[in-house]
């Protein structure tokens, strides 16, 4: 159902910032407004993106949609969240200009790991391609900044 197009990109926290800038993903796939914080690593092969301190991490992998539909991506993607996860929401419907889909948050303790970690996990139709775009994070890091991530997810959209 789904090709894998691109890799993974990897932030660092979303800082309190009015300010933000456009970020590219892969070849031109899709594109988002993240805070002007975060920077591009240039040392990865993948497409990343870090802020000064690591209270948080952001990854999203693009597929491109050659049939089934977006609740099918869904269903799967939350279906393979890593066992030690456990929901603590039901999946939330997302619509935004370009882009649209569900989120639903997690929370468990990585193995070997002495605190749990808080997983938001989205997935997106923009254009013609699927977006997983996670963030984990602690639940009170992501409750503080709730709305600059809902605006960085609003901001998603085909192309640069």
């Amino acid at each position: 159902m789904l090709r894998k197009l691109l890799g993974v990109f990897t932030a660092g926290a979303a800082a309190a910032s009015p300010a933000t800038a456009h970020h590219v993903f892969g070849n031109s796939v899709f594109s988002l407004d993240a805070p002007a914080i975060f920077t591009r690593n240039a040392k990865s092969e993948a497409f990343q993106l870090v802020a000064p301190n690591d209270l948080a991490a952001i990854t999203a992998t693009a597929y491109a949609k050659t049939d089934g539909s977006l609740d099918e991506f869904c269903e799967y993607r939350f279906s393979t969240i890593e066992n030690f996860y456990k929901p603590v929401s039901e999946p939330q419907a997302l619509e935004a200009a370009h882009a649209s889909g569900k989120l639903q948050e997690f929370e468990g303790t990585w193995p070997g790991a002495s605190s749990p970690t808080y997983y938001v996990v989205s997935c997106l139709q923009t254009g013609d391609v699927y977006v997983s775009l996670n963030i984990v994070t602690t639940r009170q890091h992501y409750s503080a900044y709730r709305a600059q991530y809902g605006a960085m997810l609003g901001s998603i959209r085909p192309g640069p």
